[in-house]
């Protein structure tokens, strides 16, 4: 996972990954690097329980968008609750910690529009009611939620999708129902795993050494590693990306970043918008021999 260095205005957290990157301080990569695990041979017999296809995408429109976190008043009574997920490190941003572009405020966050890459401000939206939205943030605990108002972004749809499995070290992009790209990837170690639940990806950042330790792309997500609360005096954002090191693949030898072959990153990068959903499972999904391969229609 890249690492985000502190700046005198603000505590960076996603935003400066490029800094550790180019410093050497490397979250998801290094010569701390697990190889003892045994690597799996490339499949492509995946099969997926049913998951819905599509996903609403909010696209900011203003210079500083707020997210609410709980509901507006006069929806409390007629949608799902917005309470942050317990357990796990200590929440970011939080008024001691702000990450880059996001800040916590008495009602909520603030984030800045555009990232500090200089890419739009995506949210994926959850459930739409009038006004107002409610979203997924890039937040920690994972999976945080919150509220923004549909006036102060601009709505677009993907049906692109990717769904991890942990136990097989494999990765699935969906369009639709149609399985577009496979391939076998790195995980993270025991110690710090790839954390497991429904993301999306929020950022694309093209990388100015593509034969790196990441590779010629990183795919940021909104999620934060649930084992480490900083990294190299950084935030721990898990993201995709690609390697310097292709050997690896298939084991388990990162801090909870997920890696792959560089050709294929380069693929994901032109195909998948920000906003596309993403299901990381612990379970494999893999069918046993001699079954037959099924991809599910939309739900």
């Amino acid at each position: 996972m890249p690492a985000a260095r502190r700046s005198p205005h603000r505590l960076l957290a996603l935003a400066l990954v490029l800094v550790a990157l180019v410093a050497g301080g490397v979250a998801c990569s290094g010569d701390g690097d697990d190889t003892s695990s045994t690597t799996l041979a490339p499949s492509t017999t995946v099969t997926t329980e049913a998951t819905p296809v599509g996903a609403r995408i909010a696209t900011a429109t203003v210079p500083e968008l707020i997210v609410y976190a709980e509901a507006p008043d006069e929806l409390r009574d007629s949608t799902t609750t917005t309470s942050a997920p317990e357990g796990g490190r200590a929440p970011i941003p939080r008024t001691d910690l702000n990450s880059a572009a996001v800040r916590k405020t008495p009602a909520g966050y603030a984030y800045d529009n555009p990232t500090y890459f200089g890419n739009p401000l995506t949210l994926q939206v959850l459930e739409e009611h009038g006004e107002w939205l409610k979203v997924l943030l890039a937040a920690r605990p994972n999976h945080t939620e919150g509220w923004v108002k549909a006036s102060d972004v601009e709505l677009s749809d993907t049906e692109y999708r990717m769904v991890l499995s942990l136990e097989d070290r494999h990765l699935t992009v969906y369009d639709g129902d149609e399985v577009v790209v496979e391939t076998d990837v790195v995980i993270g170690k025991d110690e710090t795993p790839t954390p497991v639940g429904t993301f999306y990806l929020n950022e694309k950042i093209s990388q100015s050494n593509p034969g790196g330790t990441y590779g010629p792309w990183i795919l940021s997500t909104n999620g934060y590693s649930e084992a480490l609360d900083l990294f190299d005096n950084g935030l721990p954002v898990i993201a995709f990306h690609g390697t310097n090191k292709p050997e690896l693949i298939g084991t388990q030898a990162s801090n909870g970043c997920i890696r792959m072959e560089n050709d294929v990153i380069t693929r994901l990068a032109d195909m998948l918008p920000a906003g596309t959903p993403i299901e990381i499972r612990a379970e494999s999904l893999r069918q046993a021999p001699g079954t037959e391969t099924t991809v599910p229609d939309a739900a």
